[in-house]
């Protein structure tokens, strides 16, 4: 048997034999998303660098408690370094926006986002190649019409 057929109504792929369209969805799936944890290592990394784990001073009781490690590491690196033109630019803090002209901060308060971002590409990416495998492989009536967003 070649790498892809179809025997008595089921899927043959990469050495799983008897699938169903189902089931050679899956592993169509699951192979293009291994293939993108790759690059899904920076979202990860993103998001995870950006969570407010390390404690910190005593804050105001509505501020969010603790503080991230890339704050922490660029408010050391870009200590007093500001945006220029007294510029304030709006960051998320939490559920709430908070305007600073402090460069770090606003480095500090994007990169989680930036990893949600990147995790919501890969996702994206993932499922258009699994798609446009699946309908490579399967019978005209198991092809799956998905709309293009």
């Amino acid at each position: 048997m070649d790498t892809t057929e179809e025997l008595n109504g089921t899927y043959f792929y990469h050495g799983q034999s008897n699938l169903s369209a189902g089931e050679l969805f899956d592993v169509i799936f699951l192979e293009q998303f291994c293939d993108e944890l790759g690059i899904g290592i920076e979202s990860g990394a993103a998001i995870l660098a950006g969570q407010p784990w390390l404690k910190t001073r005593q804050k105001p009781r509505d501020a969010q408690a603790g503080t991230s490690v890339i704050s922490k590491y660029a408010r050391i690196l870009l200590r007093n370094a500001r945006v220029p033109f007294g510029i304030r630019i709006p960051t998320p803090v939490g559920v709430r926006i908070q305007p600073t002209n402090k460069l770090a901060a606003v480095i500090a308060r994007y990169v989680p986002w930036l990893g949600w971002i990147g995790l919501v590409n890969s996702i994206y990416q993932v499922s258009r190649k699994t798609q446009n495998k699946y309908n490579l492989i399967a019978r005209p009536q198991d092809r799956i019409q998905w709309t293009s967003f």
